[in-house]
């Protein structure tokens, strides 16, 4: 009998009052109506227990809980999920999860099943849309840049906190994750930054004497590479969720291991296919970098087997990267590079292809580009390691505010997008620069057309100190160190064309405006600003509105 027709002869039968009781009754129990609601994008997590004794429950050699979900539309992933000890960061214990990433509202369901023949089950979730932006992706309008799954422009705003490590008292990540999270409030989300670069726990010899890393790792020991220290995931666990629900992307600098350390391809895979049960379904973790200069330990093509094998695990096939050198055979998965071209004025990461400015004796393995591919040269570029504050100097990176801030505007006007880190001890706020970082992104996200943007440097003098971007005939953005005249050429725009010019400070954030200006010929205008000066002219007649987001997308 359908639901319509218990209802009538409810009603017929007991009346208004019986059959508003039976349908509160059935809908409480119902599988549908009282199942479990999680948000778009969001993590979405069930356990399960397995009584069963395995001699390495982590192995999916040995064993494995492997899940089939079905979209509302009725398409189906299929998926695994990963031991997980007593359930709360203990290590021994019965539990299992699964974890998924939905990317649509809806009614979800869900099997699972064991690959030694235990009995498994099945359920079902709700997914409602609570906001949260989803995975990057390459955007639509303009490849050099990211829009969310949702289909919006994604205005970068990057901070550093690599070094985090380096800076704590005990370098534990187990009694540090406070400090940790701590930072990443107080530093990246309170000050508006949206994406930042941490270490992942990779420190697999536990020595004291690595910079760059946590004592404890992913790993027990120093020698099974297969069996995993469940307290530590759920420790980085809690900062990626702090940033998850905080719409900040988190990016990998030593992700997976250890720079010194190396693996067999073939016994990494345990290792791959546990970091991808847990960590897949955080929309934000992204990149999923190996390590930083993997040309140390690997070739390109065991960097291929990995993250190729990787990219086949993910069921959403997130951007994956690798640390400063995109090598052109990486064409099958990578969709976005790191770059490490260390910026002291605006002219050194003023270029998409920049090269590395040390390590020379890795260029050649990389390939002709030294860094940035030639596949990739249009696709998105986030600037890892352009822009360290190091008052020292050390490994050519800017010293000082006025470096960093040149270096910044010179990376952000090639349609790079920069990641500013504060070395020890400025790792806790101190950095000078970093005032000057937020102000760029506030001016170069609110006062201009970026997304249209192209090099113009011949516009403008390189002697002079000038660099330039825009959208010719309709807008132009030109800094200049140490201020003073600045001539541009605009005889390619008739003279009838007229410009607003706007001053912009870059050090003080104050804008004034300068009248007019017309093309036809090189006008010169003299800036009010004693110091490098920011010199925006927008065409009069233009249409100032942003780009608008593109819609109907979806993360597949």
């Amino acid at each position: 009998m359908k639901f319509l027709d218990i209802t009538n002869w409810m009603y017929r039968r007991y009346g208004s009052i019986g059959t508003f009781v039976f349908i509160f009754l059935f809908c409480l129990g119902s599988p549908v109506l009282g199942m479990a609601q999680v948000g778009l994008y969001d993590v979405w997590e069930t356990k399960v227990t397995n009584s069963k004794k395995y001699s390495n429950p982590f192995d999916y050699n040995v064993i494995e809980l492997r899940a089939t979900f079905t979209s509302p539309s009725g398409k189906k992933f299929n998926f695994f999920g990963f031991y997980d000890g007593n359930g709360n960061g203990g290590q021994n214990g019965n539990v299992w999860k699964l974890r998924f990433m939905p990317d649509k509202v809806g009614t979800w369901k869900y099997s699972y099943s064991w690959t030694d023949g235990t009995s498994g089950g099945s359920g079902s979730f709700t997914v409602v849309d609570t906001g949260l932006p989803g995975p990057l992706k390459v955007a639509t309008d303009n490849s050099w840049y990211f829009m969310t799954s949702k289909g919006k422009p994604f205005d970068f705003r990057g901070y550093d906190l690599h070094v985090v490590a380096k800076s704590t008292a005990t370098r534990k990540i187990l009694s540090e994750v406070s400090r940790v999270k701590n930072l990443l409030k107080t530093q990246v989300i309170d000050h508006g930054y949206n994406f930042t670069m941490l270490d992942g726990v990779t420190n697999r010899a536990r020595q004291t004497n690595r910079v760059n890393t946590w004592k404890e790792s992913w790993w027990l020991n120093t020698t099974d590479t297969k069996t995993f220290d469940i307290s530590v995931w759920k420790a980085y666990e809690e900062i990626l969720t702090l940033a998850k629900d905080k719409n900040v992307y988190i990016i990998n600098f030593n992700g997976m291991i250890h720079q010194p350390d190396r693996y067999n391809v073939q016994d990494f895979k345990v290792f791959l296919r546990y970091w991808v049960a847990r960590v897949a379904p955080f929309y934000n973790y992204f990149g999923w970098s190996p390590t930083w200069e993997w040309l140390d330990i690997w070739s390109a093509s065991e960097v291929n087997q990995i993250m190729q094998y990787v990219y086949d695990l993910d069921p959403w096939k997130r951007m994956l990267s690798s640390h400063d050198c995109s090598h052109n055979s990486f064409s099958s998965w990578l969709r976005f590079s790191m770059r490490q071209s260390q910026s002291r004025d605006v002219f050194n990461g003023n270029s998409r292809n920049a090269p590395w400015n040390q390590f020379s004796n890795l260029k050649p393995k990389c390939g002709s580009d030294s860094g940035i591919g030639s596949k990739f040269v249009n696709k998105p570029i986030v600037g890892s390691e352009d822009l360290w504050e190091i008052p020292s100097g050390n490994w050519k990176q800017p010293r000082n505010r006025t470096e960093v801030r040149r270096g910044a505007w010179g990376i952000l006007m090639a349609g790079v997008m920069p990641l500013y880190s504060e070395w020890n001890p400025e790792i806790s706020g101190g950095g000078t620069g970093e005032p000057d970082i937020r102000r760029m992104f506030d001016f170069f996200y609110s006062k201009t057309k970026y997304r249209e943007y192209k090099q113009l440097n011949s516009l403008v003098s390189k002697s002079n100190r000038q660099i330039a971007s825009g959208k010719e005939g309709l807008e132009y953005l030109v800094y200049d160190e140490n201020g003073g005249s600045i001539s541009i050429n605009l005889s390619g725009v008739g003279s009838s064309n007229t410009f607003d010019v706007l001053w912009y400070n870059p050090t003080t954030g104050a804008t004034q405006n300068g009248g007019k200006v017309t093309g036809g010929s090189s006008r010169t205008l003299n800036s009010p600003i004693s110091g490098d000066t920011v010199l925006l002219l927008t065409r009069g007649d233009a249409d100032t509105t942003p780009p608008k987001a593109p819609t109907g997308l979806s993360i597949r």
